[in-house]
């Protein structure tokens, strides 16, 4: 592995050797000296010892005695050792970690990949926001005051500091909910039962439930789901919401919220079969989306000029990564040229707010939000570029052991909420915070911290949407003053990301 680091290497004998010669390259054996009888005591007798959620036990590293293939290796994770997944489950950058996501990639990624689904005859995928209920003419949406919007992005680890988020966004009795993609590790249908619907995994380990909201329940497709070919999402996940497909859009008289699919084309496909390590797609929307929006939402019509939301997996723009300009590319041929809008995304798992921009190649502006750190642990990143900057999270919650003596800082897991009064829109940045103010002891289950907060104004008689920032707290990190002129702006060169394996991005 000429060039390799020693986790890459690793990484590697994982998964080309197996699970029980991978406990013998860490030096296991049939015998444990660690006897702690819980998650505390185990990991405190030493830096050798583990703790196995699923069966309540303690072992040596590496014993071949332990059921769990990746177990819990630091006290930090103790609390949430209830729950379907752990923490350290999900950090590729872990010998174990990057073995399960190899596997789990290569088994599901030529299952058949189901049929898109669209609106049966005679529904239009419009809906009232206020009631859900079903609207023929794309003008319609009535009035709506002191309604709520919990939008959860990148949630579905099944860990409990998801459960966390969930109960806290919760807790906030939104009208609606939508989770906006990606459930781990590759969106199964038995993963969805977990991580979406609660179901329990074992006898020491429950599932997860994703927050209903009082009148709408919406699941975005993330590109997970489509590394399994969609089964999750499309039985167990739409059973659980009622929705027939992943794209529609909710109006009012003065806004229209838009759910897109960039997921489902995310990745190249030859008959049905994902070719995940190949690389991604720009994420386009399917013809289906394109044609809906155009035909049936009309969402290019000049004389409609309520403000426009835009929910998404993937992100149109991105300092820290890679960005996705299929979709933007698909609605620059759909917006009226000069639109605005408000666009929430996740896919990359960090919290970053941006300047009101322009891409390069496109006619519209938009407010770009990335908010993708509802579950999954988000390992901190640097920016490649501060130029579109306003404000970021790298505050670290805990730092979570390689084995490898390395370690993975970990950012703060959150949700957004929105709150919707006629022709204003009130959107919050929230975070969890600390148990006690220790991030050892996990998250609190009733505190939390709003790190930002910024409103927006549909203008109907312009079709503007305007925006004012009302608080940014001194847990992000500001980079650039809010300012209200456009800045244009390109997405990243392939040449910024040198060294970066764009291979990996199905981690994301």
């Amino acid at each position: 592995l000429a060039g390799g680091s020693r986790g890459e290497g690793r990484a590697w004998i994982s998964a080309k050797l197996g699970a029980p010669l991978t406990k013998l390259f860490s030096f296991g054996s049939i015998f444990d000296t660690c006897n702690g009888s819980d998650c505390a005591s185990c990991l405190g007798d030493g830096g050798h010892c583990r703790w196995c959620p699923a069966t309540q036990s303690c072992h040596d590293e590496g014993s071949m005695l332990d059921s769990c293939d990746i177990p819990i290796n630091s006290k930090g994770q103790c609390w949430g050792q209830t729950c379907a997944y752990q923490v350290g489950e999900m950090l590729n950058h872990r010998a174990d970690d990057a073995k399960q996501w190899v596997e789990q990639t290569m088994e599901t990624q030529a299952l058949p990949l189901e049929p898109f689904p669209t609106y049966s005859p005679g529904v239009t995928g419009m809906f009232d926001l206020a009631t859900g209920v079903h609207l023929t003419e794309a003008s319609q949406g009535s009035p709506v005051t002191d309604y709520t919007i919990a939008a959860i992005a990148d949630w579905g680890a099944g860990t409990c500091a998801a459960k966390v988020v969930g109960e806290l966004a919760a807790k906030e009795q939104p009208d609606m909910s939508i989770h906006m993609g990606d459930v781990y590790f590759v969106a199964t249908v038995e993963q969805y039962q977990t991580n979406i619907l609660g179901m329990p995994k074992n006898a020491h380990q429950q599932g997860v439930a994703f927050p209903k909201g009082k009148t709408i329940t919406f699941l975005q497709m993330g590109n997970h789901e489509l590394i399994s070919g969609c089964k999750g999402l499309y039985t167990a996940g739409f059973s659980y919401t009622g929705q027939q497909t992943t794209y529609a859009v909710w109006q009012t008289d003065n806004w229209r919220f838009v759910s897109l699919d960039t997921g489902r084309l995310c990745y190249p496909t030859v008959e049905g079969v994902r070719n995940v390590e190949g690389g991604e797609t720009d994420a386009p929307m399917p013809a289906e989306v394109v044609d809906w929006l155009n035909n049936t939402v009309k969402l290019g019509d000049p004389s409609d000029k309520r403000g426009i939301v835009l929910l998404s997996h993937h992100q149109p723009y991105d300092a820290f990564a890679v960005a996705y300009k299929g979709t933007a590319m698909q609605l620059n041929n759909i917006l009226p040229p000069g639109k605005q809008v408000l666009w929430l995304f996740g896919h990359n798992h960090a919290l970053a707010l941006y300047t009101k921009m322009q891409l390069t190649g496109t006619d519209f502006v938009m407010y770009p939000r990335l908010i993708g750190i509802g579950g999954f642990p988000n390992i901190l990143q640097t920016p490649k570029t501060t130029e579109a900057i306003v404000a970021y999270d790298k505050r670290v919650y805990q730092e979570i052991p390689d084995d490898d003596g390395f370690s993975q800082a970990i950012g703060f897991n959150g949700y957004v909420k929105i709150g919707v009064s006629g022709n204003k829109l009130e959107v919050s940045y929230i975070t969890a915070a600390c148990e006690g103010g220790d991030c050892e002891n996990g998250y609190s289950s009733t505190e939390s911290t709003a790190v930002a907060f910024e409103a927006f104004t549909a203008d109907l008689s312009t079709g503007n949407v305007n925006q004012t920032w009302m608080y940014i707290g001194d847990e992000l990190t500001q980079v650039n003053k809010p300012q209200d002129e456009v800045s244009s702006v390109s997405c990243l060169p392939q040449s910024a990301f040198i060294g970066y394996n764009t291979s990996l991005n199905h981690y994301d």
